[in-house]
């Protein structure tokens, strides 16, 4: 009957509604368990990484010899035994930034963890060109742009003067010393195609003389969103952050700064 068949149609759509509703409940809450538990490591490691005030200081006792090597940061030092791949630490007063930084000589943390297993955030890593000892003229860090706000995703503010103007200062810790980098430049790029005859920001990364990093410098300075004030003079240490930007199709954010006097 014409009643029947109608009533039928509306339980078996009342089915499938409440089958997609519970999967849907479901995919989120694995989601957010996900998410959960790759916060809650980095956040473990950020306790290593920065101990009580009095928890790292040196037990009186017969000096350390001295090495010609550089000694590991003690802070860093049962991290880099548990994370071999890592290089360092990136933070920004403020903000969500707050992570380790991994190198692999490929881009393997783009969709890893640091413990190895396949992660849709990964972690923030160095440019598999980057030097790490001692680290380059330019250290370029990649990280995703994460809807959730974590990783990279934060690098969108500078987009607002303003923001900048708060928020200048990146730490990037290496595992040897701690650094403090101040930016200069905000730009949108993208990854170009290899036969593209444009200016690509990311194949940057030593300069072999004066005339290459003015060259550098006039285009990122000519590409940035807004007018720092600061200029870095020939042989300073870059530092470049990228997430990806939905400007364009593989749109790039970028973010450049320069290392602070004093090491």
């Amino acid at each position: 009957m014409p009643g029947m068949k109608t009533k039928g149609g509306a339980i078996l759509l009342l089915v499938i509604l409440f089958v997609v509703f519970t999967l849907s409940l479901t995919m989120l809450a694995l989601d957010w368990e996900r998410r959960a538990a790759v916060n809650k490591g980095f956040s473990e490691m950020a306790a290593l990484a920065r101990p009580p005030r009095g928890a790292s200081e040196p037990s009186q006792g017969p000096p350390a010899q001295v090495s010609e090597s550089p000694a590991l940061l003690e802070e860093y030092r049962e991290l880099h035994q548990r994370f071999p791949d890592l290089v360092g630490w990136i933070r920004i007063a403020g903000t969500a930034i707050d992570y380790p930084v991994m190198f692999s000589g490929d881009d393997f943390y783009l969709d890893h963890g640091v413990d190895g297993k396949k992660s849709r955030s990964g972690v923030p890593y160095l440019d598999k060109r980057c030097q790490t000892e001692p680290f380059g003229a330019n250290t370029i860090i990649y990280g995703h742009h994460m809807k959730d706000g974590t990783m990279f995703a934060g690098l969108e503010k500078y987009r607002d003067q303003q923001y900048y103007r708060e928020h200048r200062v990146i730490c990037f810790d290496t595992l040897f010393a701690k650094q403090e980098y101040v930016i200069f430049a905000v730009f949108q790029s993208k990854v170009y195609a290899s036969e593209d005859a444009v200016f690509k920001h990311y194949n940057f990364l030593q300069a072999r003389d004066q005339e290459e990093f003015d060259d550098y410098l006039t285009a990122v300075r000519g590409l940035s969103l807004y007018d720092t004030g600061l200029v870095p003079a020939y042989g300073d240490e870059l530092l470049t952050l990228v997430t990806c930007s939905y400007h364009t199709k593989r749109g790039q954010l970028v973010v450049v700064a320069k290392k602070s006097g004093g090491d």
